[in-house]
């Protein structure tokens, strides 16, 4: 299929963006709701202001694989959506709103980190269950309103049919994207970079700090901010690239969309493995979570084994 309005070939992302998606899908789903599982029961014998976001961050995942099957069909449609336009706003809303809802639940179980272990003492006033509950909702409803707001008033092209693409853009959703690579990528980077440097800097002038539990500490909060760039930059370095250079005078739109199509939309694409990859960062190296986890699966077997696996993981994991 070929846009009327710039003569692109729009199949040609039909292929890596339907296995990006297909791998994110029968992984991602899975890896989510058992952790999601795991931290349920972890909750019901405790409370933590890191559990109250790592739920809301495997929610937002959750919700945005759910659109991924929606997705596939879409691409393998030739771009055209077969649904009502309300289904393609939906649609639209709930990428954008869960992809940056992640990213903000990400940066705020970096702040959290960061207070709690720069500013242990100072910040409990801060680190509270009450004050968690607060910014969570805050964050889904700034979340909300700012995709509202960009997306206004419709992501369906009734005439072509396509789903949250056109081509070119219009003003209002340049400027949107623009703002989105500053607020949605940029501020949560330097955010994720600057905790996992002061927290690096605080347990390397600590000497009640193991070497081992340092470089433990400090090497997963390098490895995942530079997942968060590796998994979120392409998308925003080229979008901001595209969105910018959209308003130099004199620019080809068309000749612009032509030439970023592909590496655009893959990129578009590689941000759903982000719902791959969180489960494992903040679930599986979580110990009392994999504990949880591990005696819930159990429970599914006999009793007496159960509670044999769990007594010899709670011993290994104590050595």
């Amino acid at each position: 299929m070929r846009n009327d309005s710039c003569n692109l070939s729009l199949e040609v992302d039909a292929a890596g963006l339907t296995c990006i998606y297909s791998l994110s899908f029968t992984l991602g789903l899975p890896a989510n709701l058992l952790s999601l599982w795991g931290l349920y029961q972890l909750g019901r014998s405790s409370r933590g202001i890191q559990l109250v976001f790592i739920l809301n961050l495997l929610v937002s995942d959750l919700l945005q694989l759910l659109t991924l099957p929606v997705w596939m069909l879409y691409l393998q449609k030739g771009h055209r959506w077969q649904y009502s336009a309300a289904g393609c706003n939906i649609m639209g809303y709930l990428f954008y709103i869960n992809l940056y809802a992640s990213i903000m639940f990400l940066s705020l179980i970096a702040l959290d980190r960061y207070l709690a272990i720069v500013h242990p003492l100072s910040s409990r006033r801060v680190r509270t269950g009450r004050v968690a509950g607060l910014t969570t909702l805050t964050v889904w409803t700034l979340t909300i309103l700012f995709c509202l707001i960009g997306l206004y008033p419709s992501v369906f092209d009734p005439e072509t049919r396509l789903c949250l693409e056109r081509y070119p853009v219009s003003v209002r959703y340049a400027r949107f994207k623009i703002a989105t690579v500053l607020m949605g990528f940029l501020l949560p980077c330097a955010v994720l970079g600057y905790s996992s440097v002061r927290i690096g800097v605080t347990l390397r002038n600590s000497p009640s700090v193991s070497d081992h539990d340092r470089h433990k500490i400090v090497g997963t909060l390098t490895l995942i901010t530079i997942i968060f760039v590796a998994i979120f930059g392409p998308y925003h370095l080229v979008g901001g690239y595209k969105f910018v250079a959209f308003f130099h005078p004199g620019i080809d739109h068309c000749a612009l969309e032509r030439s970023l199509f592909l590496t655009y939309r893959l990129c578009y694409g590689l941000t759903s493995l982000n719902s791959l990859l969180d489960p494992f960062f903040y679930i599986f190296q979580c110990r009392d979570a994999r504990r949880e986890l591990s005696r819930s699966l159990r429970c599914l077997g006999d009793e007496s084994d159960t509670v044999a696996s769990h007594d010899h993981l709670v011993q290994s994991d104590n050595l």
